[in-house]
């Protein structure tokens, strides 16, 4: 219960930070929201305009006073309305989250089926040359970013195929698109870490043994190796799953997709401190959640572990 408790705290700290960063590197950026109200407006009163919006907004407060509002009312689960929707900006939030996290879903499931089939055929390939062929994909998957992905899969399904539309297609494939881009560096993570261990569980005395009753090489390494060198990979999952968060706001951009990525873009874009607060804040919480579920469910997957204290 110690180490749960330990972990939960660091939970914490992380929603925390990850608050407290959003907030100041929004401040620090040139402009504001009253900017952004007041653009568009001429004349010798502009400035006194600017300013009625800045006192309305709360901006001409001290930014101690700001931070110690935006984080009491965030901690009653209250994050103000949105500057531009005039609206509470948790209920814009989920209004375009089940979008999001579709594409999260399914980004995440395509990163465990590529990682997972793309290791195990590296480990079933006869020919040297083809296995060493294979070794260098994931390297470079995790190397390229989801947008540059994603851009050339627009260029390929949309523009020569002509299998999706170019701008917010809302069909299957037009998400089945999207969630490839974002499940390409995710799967590339995961083929790394499960190749290495896979290599490693087939050095083991049981995998000799069942060498010498005469199994196949795909059962060696599907029914037998494949269970034990996978539980690393559970524990990574938890950062995959950051990464799925992360990316989700650049493909949603490339695919013009309407969801919470787009929706934290054009809010970062406007300024609008509570809409990006409430987007950052709830992405950290996923974060940490899925990060304690997965180290609860390590022990009860290995035997061989157990929660200390």
């Amino acid at each position: 219960m110690a180490r749960l408790g330990l972990r939960l705290l660091y939970g914490v700290i992380v929603v925390w930070g990850a608050f407290t960063g959003a907030f100041f590197l929004l401040y620090i950026v040139p402009g504001d929201a009253a900017g952004g109200l007041t653009a568009g407006a001429d004349g010798g009163d502009v400035r006194q305009l600017l300013a009625e919006q800045r006192e309305l907004l709360g901006l001409d407060r001290p930014v101690y006073v700001q931070y110690w509002g935006a984080l009491t009312g965030a901690l009653r689960g209250d994050f103000g309305e949105s500057i531009y929707q005039r609206r509470p900006a948790v209920d814009v939030y989920f209004e375009s989250f089940p979008e999001t996290l579709k594409l999260a879903l399914l980004g995440l499931l395509l990163a465990v089926v590529l990682g997972v089939t793309l290791s195990v055929v590296i480990e079933l390939v006869n020919w040297s040359w083809a296995r060493e062929l294979l070794i260098t994909l994931p390297p470079i998957a995790v190397s390229l970013p989801p947008f540059l992905v994603g851009l050339l899969l627009l260029q390929v399904c949309a523009f020569q195929l002509h299998w999706i539309k170019a701008v917010s297609d809302p069909s299957f494939s037009g998400l089945l698109v999207a969630s490839l881009a974002l499940a390409v560096a995710g799967g590339g993570s995961i083929s790394q870490l499960l190749t290495a261990n896979l290599r490693g569980a087939l050095t083991s005395p049981y995998i000799e043994t069942a060498r010498n009753w005469g199994l196949s090489r795909f059962d060696i390494v599907v029914r037998h190796a494949l269970k034990n060198a996978a539980l690393p990979v559970v524990t990574s999952l938890g950062t995959t799953v950051g990464v799925m968060v992360g990316g989700t706001v650049l493909t949603e951009t490339v695919f013009s997709r309407l969801g919470v990525g787009r929706l934290v873009v054009d809010a970062v874009d406007g300024r609008d401190m509570p809409l990006v607060l409430v987007a950052v804040t709830i992405s950290a919480v996923i974060f940490v959640v899925v990060n304690l579920v997965v180290d609860a469910l390590y022990p009860l997957l290995d035997k061989r572990i157990r929660w200390e204290g």
